[in-house]
């Protein structure tokens, strides 16, 4: 195990892309509950119109034709694949957040290893058999 203080770069470099990501997956968090309150005011509105309407036709007052429901519909329809598309935009971003933690990661482990192999090299066959504890 490499027991050299820490690269102060690499450190630096590592706590700015935690730091980076912790802020994001908040953004992405903020984002989703903004989300979730919007679908639940698009339902509460269909379930609003819907009664508007029964008590329309039930005091044979007009309503809103059902073809300018339809157009509402569809723009709300709208509304929520763009919201689904951002959505699956924040996703693929938590994937290549993680994905850039992991190859950050591996990075260390591969210079660490890297540096027991120099290290292992530099020794000679009597003090790498006195550190495993053979002869």
């Amino acid at each position: 195990m490499n027991t050299d203080p820490p690269d102060a770069e690499h450190v630096s470099a590592d706590a700015l892309a935690d730091e980076r990501e912790r802020r994001a997956d908040e953004r992405e968090r903020l984002a989703d509950e903004r989300e979730r309150q919007a679908d639940e005011r698009e339902r509460r509105l269909a379930a609003w119109e819907a009664r508007l309407d029964t008590q329309a036709r039930a005091q044979s007052r007009p309503i809103t034709s059902h073809r300018q429901r339809s157009y509402e519909a569809i723009e709300r329809a709208r509304a929520q694949v763009e919201s689904s598309l951002e959505r699956l935009d924040r996703n693929a971003a938590a994937l290549r957040r993680a994905d850039a933690r992991d190859e950050r990661e591996q990075r260390i482990v591969d210079g660490e290893a890297a540096d027991t192999r120099q290290r292992q090299a530099g020794e000679g066959p009597a003090q790498q058999d006195a550190r495993e504890g053979g002869a």
